[in-house]
């Protein structure tokens, strides 16, 4: 078989800039020209210009545009997605090479029940982009870290709104839960499954119940979110939890329980004496939420 020719290999090649990767991507998350030209900092005709000469490239149309409404191509879907793994290794790689050196480690406290599904990937994305720190990771409960930060003995807690002051990352509402195909009677006294105590969701879920007629019992008390979200998919009860804690294995029941407030996750820096790190986790922090789907406040 005879190797492949130059010209042949080519057309298979992503021969464009990060520039226009950012822009593609900018443009699908808020959703106009002029509102991403905002985001990334250029202007909408350089914007416009990047795009026409993507698609050239691509030989193809990767955005459908109307004068409201921008919207994906199949082949936009495609692309953007590769541009998001794109981006993040660019940024990582950028992030690595400007990393200050700092030897006193990172320690960060986080309860598990925080977009767990975030966590290990973002604090492994982070040590590679620093890889001349230590990370010391604490799971606990928002109290519990929040004495620890107190104490001096971590640099950073991601919470709730258990401590005073904090920068807000995300809000989102608390919801109830139940496993697939669950259907509520209102004969029965509510089987509840919370973690134990102390635990924010589990107060907002007793001062739900409280201004209601529901009757309810305890179920089951857990240590972790993890079996929490296993005891409700296989049916033997109920919970409360953030709405990015839901799994595929269960559903929302948005009719029948009493109203729930919403939660936040707010970032908490040691006082007075701030890990040079810590703004930068926070950061990388938001930007994984976005990356994920979930808003940032």
């Amino acid at each position: 078989m005879e190797p492949m020719s130059k010209s042949n290999i080519s057309q298979f090649r992503l021969d464009t800039d990060l520039i226009s990767l950012r822009a593609l991507v900018a443009i699908v998350d808020e959703g106009s020209f002029s509102a991403a030209a905002r985001k990334i900092g250029r202007t909408q005709s350089a914007i416009s210009l990047q795009i026409a000469k993507l698609e050239d490239r691509v030989q193809t149309r990767l955005l459908d545009r109307t004068s409201r409404t921008v919207t994906q191509t199949t082949d936009g879907e495609i692309l953007t997605a590769y541009a998001r793994r794109i981006l993040e290794l660019a940024d990582e790689a950028m992030t690595a090479i400007s990393a200050p050196e700092i030897s006193t480690p990172f320690r960060i406290g986080f309860p598990e029940h925080l977009v767990p599904q975030l966590l290990h990937d973002l604090l492994a994305r982070f040590q590679r982009s620093h890889p001349k720190v230590h990370l010391q990771l604490q799971l606990g409960t928002g109290p519990e870290l929040q004495q620890q930060l107190q104490q001096g003995n971590l640099d950073l807690v991601i919470s709730g709104p258990e401590g005073n002051g904090g920068k807000v990352l995300l809000i989102e509402p608390l919801v109830w839960v139940g496993s697939l195909g669950h259907v509520p009677k209102s004969d029965e006294a509510l089987s509840l499954i919370l973690i134990k105590p102390p635990c924010s969701y589990r107060k907002a879920t007793m001062d739900a119940l409280a201004t209601g007629r529901l009757p309810w019992r305890i179920t089951m008390e857990a240590n972790s979110l993890q079996a929490v979200q296993t005891a409700v998919a296989v049916g033997l009860g109920v919970s409360v939890m953030a709405r990015s804690a839901v799994t595929k294995s269960l559903q929302v029941l948005d009719d029948f329980y009493p109203e729930l407030p919403e939660t936040s996750m707010v970032a908490y820096v040691l006082p007075n004496a701030p890990h040079p790190l810590a703004e930068r986790f926070i950061s990388f922090l938001v930007e994984g939420l976005v990356s994920v789907g979930i808003s940032h406040s």
